[in-house]
């Protein structure tokens, strides 16, 4: 399936000249869009701070929360935002991050303890190297920090929400420093997490937290205008020749507890 919507994708791209492709966010989890998260947390992007030298870390997000996107859409930037009680401005580089994307049949408080059993089929490295990260801490004093922790993703990841949930795998080869970060600690809610503190390691350990997240994303099929619309024939060469071309009081401190802050 994945090979198949990634010829589409190709495809589409060939009809982008005199085209916009529609872009959107979603923000997850999406109450907390205008509401400081009940929790923070410094994982995965924070690890020396508790300290750690590396790591590896899994974070689910439901699909439902991508439902105001047309689908499939391609995700092109994931942003987080600064815990606003215990977060700080900061410009750091992490010298040595790996970030996967993929679809997975797992839920939020539902993760394998086995990492392996948690990535989907459709696993793509969106980055790997060296990671500069920052934030001003800015936003406004009666709300949420600015989501200004951006990751641009060398590779946009393809996902379709009605194939299953979002699979987020970070792993930290060599530590770093940051910020603490807006996060969630609530049961039944759309994220939660797995993570060990060796990135070699095979299993980790399960909680219901997560990152509060916001995802960039533009259309995988771009608009065309009414005036520009081909002929059917035309749309199925174009995907011929694509496919031919494929072949707060409430957040305290204590790493992997019930009132975890990493």
């Amino acid at each position: 399936m994945t090979k198949n919507l990634s010829v589409v994708a190709a495809g589409a791209a060939l009809l982008t000249f005199g085209t916009g492709a529609v872009g959107g966010a979603a923000i997850v989890p999406g109450n907390l869009e205008n509401i400081e998260g009940n929790a923070n947390r410094g994982l995965p992007f924070n690890s020396s701070y508790f300290p750690m030298s590396s790591l590896r870390y899994q974070q689910v997000f439901a699909a439902r929360e991508f439902s105001s996107l047309s689908e499939p859409f391609l995700i092109t930037q994931i942003l987080f935002r600064p815990d606003a009680v215990w977060g700080w401005s900061f410009s750091s580089t992490l010298p040595n991050i790996q970030i996967n994307l993929s679809t997975t049949k797992k839920a939020p408080d539902s993760l394998s303890t086995i990492f392996a059993q948690n990535v989907g089929s459709d696993e793509r490295v969106v980055f790997n190297g060296r990671l500069s990260l920052k934030s001003a801490f800015t936003g406004a004093a009666t709300a949420p920090k600015n989501f200004d922790i951006a990751i641009n993703l060398a590779t946009p990841f393809l996902y379709n929400p009605s194939a299953g949930n979002l699979l987020l795998d970070v792993r930290n080869f060599s530590g770093g420093f940051s910020t603490q970060f807006d996060a969630e600690d609530t049961f039944g809610d759309s994220i939660s997490r797995v993570l060990s503190t060796r990135v070699g390691a095979s299993t980790g350990t399960a909680d219901t937290s997560g990152l509060v997240t916001k995802f960039v994303t533009t259309s995988a099929v771009p608009r065309v205008p009414n005036k520009a619309v081909p002929e059917p024939a035309s749309v199925l060469g174009i995907l011929a020749v694509a496919a031919f071309g494929a072949t707060s009081a409430r957040k305290r401190k204590g790493c992997l507890s019930s009132n975890s802050s990493c």
